[in-house]
């Protein structure tokens, strides 16, 4: 009776050519998502009260008065500064800086949230015709 190996060459080189795909398809997402201007989008009970982009350099604070709160946007990210709330949850949240991430306050219906305007690419869809 012959034993046979765990792995032949052919297994090895699928292998190492699937993790090659992956590394592309990690990287090209990678390079995707850049395309795009990032904002902090600042919502109080539905109604867009503030944008600001992430990209400008330096420290930035705004400030909303009912309710009281205050944001902070700096190096690439957002935050909830202090707020009225009793949990504080918001706050804790920290930075965020990707496109989707929010923090949002329950008692004052207030939510800080990271928006990406994307630029169209060669293959992407900009219409659609029937």
């Amino acid at each position: 009776m012959t034993q046979r190996n765990l792995f032949n060459p052919r297994d090895i080189v699928f292998f190492i050519a699937l993790i090659a795909l992956v590394i592309l398809a990690f990287a090209r997402q990678n390079t995707r998502n850049a395309d795009g201007e990032r904002f902090a989008q600042v919502k109080v009970g539905g109604n867009v009260v503030w944008t600001m982009t992430l990209s400008t350099p330096g420290e930035r604070v705004f400030s909303y008065s009912d309710p009281s709160m205050q944001f902070i946007v700096s190096d690439g990210g957002a935050a909830f500064v202090c707020s009225d709330c009793p949990d504080q949850i918001c706050v804790r949240s920290g930075f965020l800086s990707l496109p989707g991430q929010m923090a949002v306050c329950v008692p004052n219906r207030a939510s800080l949230l990271i928006v990406e305007e994307r630029r169209l690419g060669a293959y992407d869809i900009d219409a659609f015709a029937h």
